[in-house]
């Protein structure tokens, strides 16, 4: 009989310590259900931030806007080929921008970039003055895309999938 006890025992013991693992699993995707709309929220904020395709165009149009808004006269945005991340989650596109501002058109300037709906961020700003208040800049700029194909020979749109190296 005292086996048969020490066999039960050890047999609730098991059955407990699944059930504080079946416990802590349910937790956790209550966790995950409850916060997954916040979560969603966030995900289609970023995808609207980093879209799925490079839209050269459109980052030129947001970055003249930009401009205008802040009373930036640019003079020209050139942007370069995208670039894969060297993550590999990502390409990012850099754009040259030069034109003639006040430093407080310039201050403006910046933050529209830093407030667009498109991530970007400015890698590099050079400032000269010109005649009178005014200022010549170069700046470089920083757009992304989550489209790992983008750049020269690719086909445009969305990539679908993507070979991992090695693996």
């Amino acid at each position: 009989k005292m086996s048969q006890v020490t066999e039960a025992e050890k047999e609730l013991a098991e059955t407990t310590a699944e059930q504080q693992v079946l416990q802590a699993r349910l937790n956790a995707l209550e966790q995950a259900r409850d916060e997954a709309p916040l979560n969603e929220a966030a995900i289609r904020r970023i995808e609207q931030q980093v879209p799925p395709t490079a839209d050269l165009s459109g980052m030129i149009l947001l970055l003249r806007n930009a401009a205008t808004v802040a009373g930036v006269q640019v003079v020209s945005l050139t942007p370069a080929a995208p670039v894969v991340s060297t993550t590999g989650d990502f390409s990012t596109i850099s754009v040259s921008a030069s034109g003639e501002c006040s430093y407080f058109a310039m201050v403006k300037y910046l933050h529209e970039i830093e407030t667009l709906p498109r991530a970007a961020t400015v890698e590099a700003i050079s400032l000269s003055p010109i005649e009178g208040s005014s200022l010549s800049f170069t700046a470089t700029i920083t757009l992304y895309t989550s489209d790992l194909s983008a750049g020269p020979g690719s086909e445009p749109g969305p990539t679908e999938t993507v070979a991992v190296p090695g693996g």
